[in-house]
């Protein structure tokens, strides 16, 4: 597996070189120039893109978090989690997870099943978020925006295959997923003996999870609003790029941009952070919109330059969060 990942990542960086190369460098890194100090905007939304997140996660804990944890704390734990996500090239962007719940266990005192559980919740709202979005993304440029038949067919697929895969995963949250996997192990000498270890364990977490569906809806509806946020506040980002390149894009492209992008990523979850995938994605949809390849490969490649940045910041975080009062 690991060795595939490593293989996927190779191929998603030869793609991205083989649309530079097409494009240009020089054209492209005459784009990126002459934005100079433009290129401050690639911090600009994406914290609030985290915050809206990081408030998401917080009212995913089955047991609310105590005030005495800053925000700012779990703010920094989440980005230093989600870097891990991405730059750790396996582990289908789940490495950064159990960093999460160590650093709030060290840090707070907060138990590792309370915030394994709120992972695995946070998660259930993210897609229901997501699909959301798309679905209203869908209303707002539905016979407005001339894309092909065979692209408006993917996107109502995957729109209902995501809103399938939320409904399912709660459906197993609900009946007590790691009860089913353990079951599950027992037919597996090499599973059986763990799972019998941390079975009381795992027993507590699938209790944990089923009493936060029953008893906190108000929270799972704010965890699911603050998600939704964190999808709009990215509208903001490509029309900001978009703006800076000399894109007249509407905000209703904008934000049919961001739910595709999204999906996209979705979509292409086991190739590492999507390399390659995302910036020919993004190649293909401007394209059906109309807009040229050099200007829609430098919108790509600012995405990945922001990704980048951030990743940069949550490892230097991550180096020095133990410093950090």
């Amino acid at each position: 597996m690991k060795i595939l990942k490593w293989i996927l990542l190779a191929l998603g960086v030869w793609a991205l070189g083989g649309m530079v190369q097409s494009v240009g460098w020089t054209t492209l890194l005459s784009n990126i120039a002459s934005l100079r100090w433009n290129l401050l905007w690639l911090f600009a939304v994406y914290p609030f893109v985290f915050a809206f997140n990081t408030w998401g996660w917080t009212y995913a804990f089955p047991n609310p978090l105590p005030k005495k944890i800053s925000f700012v704390d779990i703010f920094i734990i989440r980005i230093i989690g989600e870097t891990l996500n991405n730059v750790i090239p396996v582990g289908a962007s789940l490495g950064g997870e159990p960093v999460k719940a160590e650093l709030l266990k060290k840090r707070h005192g907060v138990p590792r099943s309370q915030t394994y559980a709120s992972l695995l919740i946070v998660h259930t709202t993210f897609w229901l978020s997501l699909n959301g979005f798309l679905a209203s993304a869908l209303v707002f440029t539905y016979q407005r925006i001339p894309l092909t038949s065979i692209l408006w067919k993917g996107v109502l697929l995957f729109f209902v295959v995501l809103g399938i895969g939320g409904v399912l995963l709660v459906w197993l949250l609900l009946r007590g997923i790691f009860k089913k996997i353990a079951a599950l192990a027992k037919n597996f000498k090499s599973w059986k003996n763990y799972w019998e270890e941390k079975n009381e364990k795992f027993m507590k977490l699938d209790e944990d999870i089923r009493k936060f569906y029953t008893d906190s809806p108000r929270r799972l509806v704010l965890s699911t609003l603050f998600n939704f946020a964190s999808w709009g506040a990215g509208v903001f980002e490509v029309l900001i790029f978009a703006k800076l390149l000399g894109m007249n894009v509407h905000w209703t492209e904008a934000w049919l941009l961001e739910a595709l992008i999204q999906s996209l990523r979705i979509v292409t979850f086991f190739i590492p952070s999507s390399v390659g995938a995302q910036e020919g994605g993004i190649l293909f949809i401007f394209s059906q919109m109309g807009y040229a390849a050099p200007l829609a490969l430098t919108f790509a490649i600012l995405r990945r330059l922001r990704e980048i940045l951030w990743n940069a910041i949550g490892l230097a975080l991550w180096a020095f969060f133990d410093r950090i009062n």
